[in-house]
């Protein structure tokens, strides 16, 4: 009893084999059918592979506290001992000498590293012995988040480069990293402009140029396929150089401003429900589809036997 109340609601009841007819017709519009299911789910599995990327702009409420601008850079002719580094911003910082996070590498003129500057504090001898050398400086400063500058130059340190350098310094210089935000990214796995300055030398003009760098600051936020999220901050970079007047030692500005704009880039890949459920349509509607085209193909042949040749099936 209760299987012939289970059959009575089989939605796929079964024809018997010789009551049905194979047709050519058939058998073309089945292996169009089959080729172009193939075709679709092959489309459909490339898409559930492939990850989907889009990025989107919006305003970012202030969310306070500093930010950290890193830099790499070697300067062939600046002796570190007259090497300084000041922050000014429309704050009203200001501040000479900054020493807190940068590590200065004596060069020798191969541009070889020999020794480390651990103090602003030398010797006369000590002078002397570094006035041809070059120095590379390593390191990060915290600046906050409104219009300011930090440049490199010898301002802090002008009675020595007066006592040792006769009053002249160079500030030719190579760049070979210049970043924003506490964790360096690999530009080549994050989309975007993160660090443009990096690799630009500046070595072959008057040895009493000063060197600006206008710098924007873009908040940029990286999600990815496992909705994690990635702060980090894109830089785009304008320079601009000019001859120093004789009253004044040459620097390397670096001016930045913060975008109020944030960007925010986008990693998805779909679910394997979205996955399936498209499958599901694909050979469903191809299947009916392509039943629907049979039955119109069949009984058009069937009214063109009777009617023209005068013919039953």
């Amino acid at each position: 009893m209760l299987g012939a109340t289970l059959r009575r609601v089989d939605f796929y009841r079964k024809v018997p084999n010789d009551l049905t007819e194979p047709t050519t017709a058939g058998a073309i519009i089945s292996i169009l059918c089959g080729s172009f299911m193939l075709f679709l789910l092959c489309s459909e599995l490339l898409s559930f592979i492939q990850v989907e990327k889009s990025s989107e702009m919006y305003v970012q409420q202030d969310e306070g506290g500093k930010l950290r601008l890193n830099f790499d850079m070697t300067f062939p002719q600046l002796p570190c001992f007259v090497f300084s580094l000041d922050v000014l911003d429309i704050m009203g910082r200001h501040e000479v000498g900054v020493s807190q996070g940068i590590n200065r590498t004596r060069l020798n003129a191969q541009g070889e590293p020999i020794g480390v500057l651990t103090s602003d504090q030398v010797s006369d001898a000590e002078a002397q012995s570094m006035r041809e050398e070059g120095c590379n400086a390593q390191g990060f400063v915290y600046v906050n988040k409104v219009p300011g500058n930090f440049h490199i130059s010898s301002h802090g340190q002008q009675h020595m480069v007066q006592r040792y350098l006769g009053g002249v310094t160079n500030v030719h210089h190579i760049i070979h990293a210049f970043y924003a935000g506490e964790v360096p990214l690999d530009p080549a796995q994050f989309p975007g402009s993160l660090r443009p300055l990096d690799g630009l030398e500046r070595t072959d003009t008057d040895p009493l140029t000063t060197y600006e760098y206008w710098v924007d600051v873009i908040p940029t936020v990286y999600s990815n396929t496992r909705l994690k999220e990635t702060k980090a901050y894109q830089l785009t970079a304008h320079t601009h150089q000019f001859k120093t007047a004789a009253q004044y030692p040459p620097a390397v500005y670096f001016r930045y401003q913060l975008s109020p704009i944030t960007v925010k880039f986008n990693s998805r890949s779909k679910s394997f429900a979205h996955f399936l459920t498209y499958v599901c349509a694909i050979i469903g509607g191809v299947f009916t589809v392509a039943g629907i085209m049979n039955s119109i193909l069949h009984n058009s042949i069937v009214a063109f036997q009777k009617n023209v040749l005068g013919k039953t099936s």
